[in-house]
């Protein structure tokens, strides 16, 4: 599948666009949103939106890619942070964007669409989940470089880290629940950073 159409800068239009899906696939869920309604919304013409976007999909992406980059999850944690407190860094942006309200509601949307619209389901995959695993596994392969960790595969630690971070706590706010006593989000965290520092550990 193509990426989202990017420039250099986001144009005014192009934000106004992304506010305006992001607010129409959060209220009225993605079957129901239109390019027309998105807009209206925008105070932009349907021609002007495919001029930025190709299809429906690829603004779902946008606006999900929009996102993750505004959590700065992708930001290169200073270097100067050892292996513990560079990983708790990670964790904590992550941790933080999972549990918004924007992004549990926009994981409702896409689970609840995402057999009837496959499309919908991978461009929500490659442009969240997939592209910050790939950035995770990065920052890992960077660790291996120093000296700080042993990692010979930087995707399957990420992928075991995110996974240590999307516990019963992720779930439990997906659903709406209440979190169980004595379970925080530092605590879940903390737990996740010391298991890969002590499982990854130089030899």
């Amino acid at each position: 599948m193509s990426k989202p159409k990017t420039g250099p800068k986001p144009s005014a239009k192009r934000e106004a666009i992304l506010d305006a899906a992001q607010i129409a696939f959060l209220e009225e869920g993605y079957a129901a949103t239109s390019m027309d309604a998105v807009a209206t919304k925008a105070g932009v013409s349907k021609a002007t939106i495919y001029a930025h976007f190709d299809s429906k999909d690829l603004l779902f992406a946008a606006v999900i890619h929009r996102r993750c980059e505004s959590s700065e999850i992708y930001a290169t944690p200073d270097k100067t942070l050892d292996a513990r407190a560079t990983l708790k860094a990670v964790a904590t942006r992550l941790m933080t964007l999972l549990l918004s309200p924007e992004a549990l509601s926009m994981y409702r949307v896409v689970v609840a669409e995402s057999l009837r619209q496959p499309d919908l389901a991978r461009a929500f995959y490659e442009s969240g989940p997939a592209r910050g695993k790939i950035e995770i596994g990065a920052i890992f392969s960077e660790l291996h470089r120093r000296g700080e960790l042993a990692v010979s595969d930087p995707w399957q630690a990420a992928d075991q880290f995110v996974g240590m971070l999307r516990t019963d706590y992720f779930m439990r706010a997906l659903l709406g629940l209440a979190q169980k006593d004595g379970q925080t989000m530092d605590g879940i965290i903390d737990n996740a950073v010391e298991t890969m520092v002590r499982a990854y550990a130089p030899a």
